[in-house]
């Protein structure tokens, strides 16, 4: 999705810490074959990273405090604290960054913060060292061990705990200098450049199709690989390598540009256009973003169409190593793909502003993995524009077609 604009004033709402969960989607192995599966929100690294990095871009333009400590109403005996924190919503979420394992993070990927600064500055400043009575230490060691490891927070003495909510406030203090530094804007705005372009590429391509046919069919998937076929200590020489990834992405291109149209209804293919992106995920490894527009006036089941393209992949292409994620029979609370006229206003405006962004979002890890200079995104080329379709004014297209197969 495009990230969100906030006004000046929001950052004085509570409601902006409103972090929404990681979808962790990969492609498992199972006896059926490599099919996407929703892994649980906790286990992966994956989302444990944009948990942090969700986190310090709310962080950065923030200026509250967002922890501070206040007498307890009333003092049990047995307790070691007559003060306890008092957390803001933010507060509440860098407690929970702060439980998350750094460790087994770095130990995979220790190059990580260079390619995602975000999590970059957040590691830098809760690793720095600090002093307690007992010795000194890393923050984010420290916090995790001795203060957060059990459900009460304000469970030790009240000096260890002023302690916990002076670092804790400096710390993102410092995240917040570095988030607002000129080296991090100059990284922000060099990565974002390039998918900000592809976005305008991809929905131009997308006008210039709804300039040919006035009703597209919107197909949208992802493909990549098992996990097992992912992970080199597991399969060995069977492990794809990039160079076998770049070679399934030239016979992808190829059997939608070529071969697709012999597959279905003639006239299906025109005005077509389509792209692909390919990204790497921490959870997934490699894998493929795929949109293409197909005429929607002589075909219309998409969920079928875009089966019939993930089964080519799956068995043909990657001859069983890959995995296809068929989003045009997934349930979607905002829907901008499938059937969409060109007076559709409704779902255009979710395509263009949620679905185009997402697939053209940033990739922060690409590089961390594959050779600089390679391309990661192929737009198809634009159809020629020719006469206006002859048929039923656009103004009035608003009734959905109810057809069998994939042509009318």
């Amino acid at each position: 999705m495009a990230n969100k604009v906030w006004a000046s004033n929001d950052f004085d709402n509570e409601g902006v810490w409103a972090i929404e969960p990681y979808e962790a989607l990969v492609f498992a192995d199972t006896e059926e074959g490599v099919l996407p599966t929703l892994i649980p929100d906790e286990d992966s690294i994956a989302s444990a990273v944009d948990y942090i990095t969700k986190f310090v871009k709310l962080a950065i333009d923030t200026k509250r405090r967002l922890l501070d400590l206040v007498p307890l109403k009333v003092v049990h005996p047995d307790r070691p604290n007559m003060k306890s924190i008092k957390l803001s919503k933010g507060g509440k979420c860098f407690l929970r960054c702060l439980r998350l394992d750094l460790d087994r993070i770095i130990d995979k990927y220790p190059e990580i913060g260079k390619f995602n600064r975000y999590f970059g500055i957040y590691y830098d400043a809760v690793m720095r060292e600090v002093e307690f009575p007992n010795g000194t230490g890393s923050f984010a060691a420290i916090a995790r061990l001795d203060w957060l490891w059990g459900e009460d927070k304000n469970c030790v003495p009240d000096d260890i705990l002023a302690l916990h909510v002076k670092y804790s406030n400096e710390i993102v203090e410092q995240i917040r200098q570095g988030g607002n530094s000129d080296e991090f804007k100059k990284w922000r705005a060099a990565i974002e450049r390039q998918p900000k372009e592809n976005e305008g590429r991809l929905w131009s391509l997308i006008e210039a199709c709804l300039s040919v046919n006035h009703h597209a069919l919107v197909l949208r998937f992802d493909l990549g690989y098992g996990q097992y076929y992912c992970d080199p200590e597991l399969s060995g020489e069977r492990a794809v390598s990039y160079e076998e990834i770049r070679e399934h992405r030239t016979a992808l291109r190829r059997f939608l540009k070529r071969d697709l149209k012999g597959r279905l209804p003639r006239g299906a293919c025109k005005g077509m256009v389509f792209t692909i992106k390919l990204e790497y995920g921490l959870d997934k490894g490699y894998h493929f973003h795929v949109m293409a527009l197909l005429n929607g006036d002589v075909v219309r089941r998409d969920g079928g169409i875009t089966e019939l393209i993930c089964a080519h992949w799956r068995t043909v292409i990657t001859k069983g190593s890959g995995g296809a994620c068929n989003c045009n029979v997934r349930k979607y609370k905002k829907r901008g793909i499938g059937s969409i006229r060109y007076g559709q206003h409704d779902k255009l405006d979710i395509l263009k502003k949620d679905v185009v962004p997402y697939i053209t979002k940033v990739d922060y890890y690409g590089k961390m993995v594959k050779s600089d200079g390679h391309r990661t995104f192929w737009p198809s080329q634009p159809p020629k524009v020719g006469a206006r379709p002859k048929g039923r004014r656009r103004a009035k297209l608003n009734s959905e077609d109810s057809q069998g197969g994939f042509g009318a």
